[in-house]
């Protein structure tokens, strides 16, 4: 695997809350910046290994794609685990939920590559880096503002 990006944030809301809208991801595009939309694509619940998900990204220079993702691994307000289909990245999403008290919940986002080409490496990781860090950075900002302000309630938790 190829390390894209990690942030760690505290967020001031309870972890079953924190784990349930982030791994809803039919809210991701609530606060990932350049995810135009994503939809479950079986009847699975979410964070359930096996849900699957299309997701519209925005991508430089080809504009819109589809990407289809599945969830890999799901442990209730632990960790989240998704992989895509998007070449040549075939990105993994890894969530990270540590409940630090009955109100605040720490939470590791972190993105990587599964595509260990070495042509690869050299020449398009560090381009997928530079564009996934800096989402990455106002994601997860815009994800603690969204639970902290209580916006979350507004939106879909199942």
């Amino acid at each position: 695997m190829n390390m894209l990006t990690i942030n760690t944030i505290i967020i001031n809301r309870p972890g079953n809350e924190v784990y349930k809208f982030a791994t809803n991801l039919e809210n991701f595009k609530l606060w990932f910046p350049q995810a135009v939309k994503i939809e479950s694509d079986n009847s699975l619940e979410h964070a359930t290994n096996g849900k699957k998900y299309i997701e519209t990204v925005k991508i430089p220079f080809r504009g819109k794609s589809n990407i289809s993702l599945n969830v890999v691994k799901a442990e209730e307000n632990k960790i989240f685990i998704t992989e895509g289909d998007f070449s040549p990245l075939l990105p993994r999403m890894i969530l990270k939920f540590s409940e630090d008290s009955s109100n605040t919940t720490t939470l590791t986002w972190s993105m990587q590559s599964r595509n260990t080409n070495l042509i690869f490496k050299t020449l398009l990781l560090p381009i997928f880096k530079k564009i996934i860090s800096k989402r990455a950075e106002l994601g997860i900002q815009n994800l603690k503002t969204i639970l902290e302000k209580g916006q979350s309630k507004n939106y879909s938790q199942q």
